[in-house]
């Protein structure tokens, strides 16, 4: 009996210490069900603040959005998988994740950090001149977005990070498009060229990224 509490005991530690996700059910103001994947930090801690990173899923199951799919080493970013690459359609249930996040836990700033890559970067560069006022920043991973000057000018509270391979032709040219046209308005943004790398990211999977976001935060 002894050595099972033991073992109890050690399995309680180590779940404990473990990243928590978890498929998560709620109701926007118009009775409408949102649906969300929250990934927890290992060792997460109710008595602390923590930034939160939203990316685009379908959310299908647990595995986590594309950049941070099977990512075991998080110890200090909520992650959260939600369908913001349906774009503007999502700003209702961003707002019931919000309060939801806010409601029950102690979130940075009480706002969202956004992350998007190559086909849902546009409607996701939308959802954020839309809606800044819920935004920290938004990182394209590659990126293209179109817009008009009034709605990029609505960035300009927005911290905005292009990340793109060198051999990526038109998402390359993209990036560098929409950086040169931020940097004309006075938007605050930034454009990271991996040399001999395409179009899929991998390099920045999991903690490189964490840690180009932590660079966001240390600007905010």
């Amino acid at each position: 009996m002894k050595n099972l509490l033991i073992i109890s005991i050690i399995l309680l530690s180590y779940y404990r210490g473990m990243a928590q996700s978890e498929l998560i059910t709620i109701k926007s103001e118009s009775g409408k069900a949102v649906r969300f994947v929250l990934h927890l930090p290992k060792g997460y801690d109710k008595s602390n603040t923590y930034p939160v990173v939203v990316g685009p899923s379908e959310v299908e199951n647990l595995e986590g959005s594309y950049y941070w799919k099977d990512f075991k080493s998080n110890n200090s970013w909520i992650l959260i998988d939600a369908e913001i690459y349906k774009g503007t359609s999502q700003v209702i249930a961003l707002k019931a994740i919000r309060k939801y996040l806010n409601t029950n836990y102690s979130i940075e700033g009480g706002k969202f950090h956004a992350v998007c890559f190559s086909a849902n970067s546009s409607p996701v560069f939308k959802l954020v001149m839309s809606t800044p006022e819920l935004f920290h920043s938004v990182t394209g991973m590659p990126a293209s977005a179109s817009g008009s000057d009034t709605d990029y000018l609505k960035l300009k509270d927005v911290k905005v990070q292009l990340l793109v391979g060198s051999d990526d032709g038109y998402w390359l040219r993209s990036s560098q498009s929409l950086h040169k046209k931020l940097t004309t308005l006075g938007v605050n943004s930034e454009l990271e060229i991996f040399p001999d790398v395409g179009h899929f990211l991998l390099l920045v999977r999991g903690q490189p990224l964490m840690d180009r976001l932590d660079k966001l935060r240390s600007r905010l």
